[in-house]
């Protein structure tokens, strides 16, 4: 998607386990395998199944993602085809994984690119998922580092995002430093079906280039 070559990033265990909302501590850090982030692209498709069950575990445990429960496998493997083909220059795809081993899937994140002519300065991110027995570890901050880290180096310093309101994934966006501009009501439905609020995040990232 990016000029840059893709980029592996190895990240260390966690100090102490963090307060956010959305990170539940499932384990010491000692027991924990090394973590490190990487951006796919449309050929590494072997990860299609990791990235079924991650989606299928957020959905059912009532992510707002766009999806209702219960999703299927098919309707989660079709999303994931769709989202292949969109990489490339405006749209990409980054995961957490276990450095160890197989390298087994934590959580995955998407930036899309504005490509339009007067709005080249900013992007939008997208489905950020952490797989619920990986919580606790850091794994959405660091995704959201590296999507950070790279819009800026696009030239894109400006982010925005949209989750649901009041939700625990909230918290996680102001501990990281993202502004709330405000909430549209009855937005779309939860994964359960009932209408949610949905709350607009923004963040001014570095001009470095």
């Amino acid at each position: 998607m990016f000029a840059l070559s893709p980029v592996t990033v190895p990240v260390r265990a966690p100090r102490t386990p963090t307060t956010l909302a959305s990170d539940v501590v499932v384990a010491p850090a000692t027991q924990r395998a090394p973590m490190e982030i990487v951006k796919l692209t449309s050929r590494d498709l072997q990860w299609l199944p990791a990235l079924t069950n991650l989606l299928i575990d957020n959905v059912h445990q009532g992510a707002t993602l766009g999806f209702l429960a219960p999703l299927s496998r098919y309707a989660a493997l079709d999303y994931w085809h769709g989202v292949f083909a969109r990489l490339g220059q405006h749209h990409s795809l980054w995961i957490a994984c276990e450095s160890d081993g197989p390298g087994r899937l934590l959580g995955a994140v998407q930036l899309s690119l504005c490509p339009l002519a007067n709005a080249h300065h900013r992007g939008e991110v997208q489905r950020l998922m952490v797989h619920t027995h990986e919580r606790g570890r850091g794994v959405a901050s660091q995704l959201m580092s590296r999507v950070e880290c790279t819009a800026a180096t696009q030239g894109r310093y400006l982010l925005q995002l949209e989750t649901c309101a009041d939700s625990q994934a909230e918290a996680v966006f102001a501990h990281l430093g993202w502004q709330r501009a405000g909430q549209i009501p009855d937005h779309c439905h939860g994964a359960e079906g009932q209408l949610q609020n949905v709350a607009i995040y923004y963040k001014r990232l570095p001009h470095l280039v």
